[in-house]
């Protein structure tokens, strides 16, 4: 499968959980992709991953415990997991470029429109 549909597929998912699970989500993952972008190595990551613990920060900001918020993490990670291998199942490219230059008088004839269903 195309890497970029999985991701634009996840992108949904995270979109579409309920609000709070939603903002811890986007709130670890931020913090944990600035320490990725801070380090040079795999080892200068983990460094920072232990002393700047994306899941402490979370759970100060939300006010809970590191316990629920890993708990939390992980029920996000394993719904997230679960509809992706969903839609990865289900998904099919239905070509539609013979569609698009009948109906647009300005195609670019190089160019193949697919439809992708999830």
């Amino acid at each position: 499968m195309n890497e970029r549909i999985m991701e634009i597929f996840a992108r949904n998912i995270v979109a579409s959980l309920p609000r709070r699970k939603k903002r811890i989500y986007q709130f670890i993952e931020s913090v944990e992709d600035m320490l990725a972008q801070q380090s040079e190595t795999r080892e200068q990551f983990l460094n920072l991953l232990k002393d700047q613990s994306p899941y402490h920060q979370a759970a100060s900001r939300f006010n809970m415990t590191i316990g629920e918020t890993v708990r939390i993490m992980h029920e996000i990670e394993d719904e997230i997991t679960k509809k992706l291998e969903l839609k990865i199942k289900n998904y099919k490219w239905i070509d539609y470029t013979n569609r698009v230059n009948k109906f647009c008088t300005k195609t670019n004839n190089n160019k193949q429109y697919f439809l992708i269903i999830s």
